[in-house]
């Protein structure tokens, strides 16, 4: 957990630092495998570039925090580097194998098995890379999407992997 501490420490960072408040965005999204992704930006190099913390909610949450420059005089194609919550998957926990001869055990255990392998995902939290496609431009206001891909270990079963996600935002 100390790495999501890390980000939240760059977040409130980016956000005592900022002497100009038109350098600082916020913006809204959601995607796969994170529904709610809230997330504040900073401004740099005359908005070619930007630096973003956000937290992720979905199955499992997390922050990040990113850089992105723009590949474009338009400012629409970016890419970027992202550390922190990179992805989310199925912590892969197996359901006990239940003998009961009791009815209602076994179906209170079939059921939970089933409920809990809805919300058995775990965050895989590493170092990767972003490709984002804006719509009005980088650090403009309008709709944005975005793809990471890293390689990190699971929160919880500390298994290393490859993981990624997709988002759609907007920005203020």
């Amino acid at each position: 957990m100390t790495l999501n501490k890390l980000c939240l420490g760059a977040l409130l960072t980016i956000c005592t630092f900022s002497s100009n408040a038109n350098d600082v965005n916020f913006s809204i999204g959601g995607g796969y495998p994170y529904f709610v992704i809230p997330e504040v930006s900073l401004s740099a190099a005359q908005g070619t570039q930007r630096w973003y913390a956000n937290y992720k909610i979905g199955l499992d949450d997390g922050f990040s925090v990113g850089f992105e420059h723009a590949l474009t005089s338009d400012k629409k194609h970016a890419l970027g580097l992202v550390v922190g919550a990179i992805g989310a998957q199925d912590d892969g926990r197996e359901c006990p194998d239940t003998d009961d001869k009791d009815i209602g055990e076994a179906f209170g255990n079939i059921f939970g098995c089933a409920l809990s392998g809805m919300f058995d995902t775990e965050t895989t939290n590493g170092v990767g890379v972003s490709y984002s496609y804006l719509f009005s431009g980088l650090n403009e206001g309008g709709w944005r999407v975005r793809f990471e891909l890293g390689y990190g270990e699971g929160s919880n079963s500390n298994e290393k992997r490859a993981d990624g996600g997709v988002s759609i935002s907007y920005e203020f």
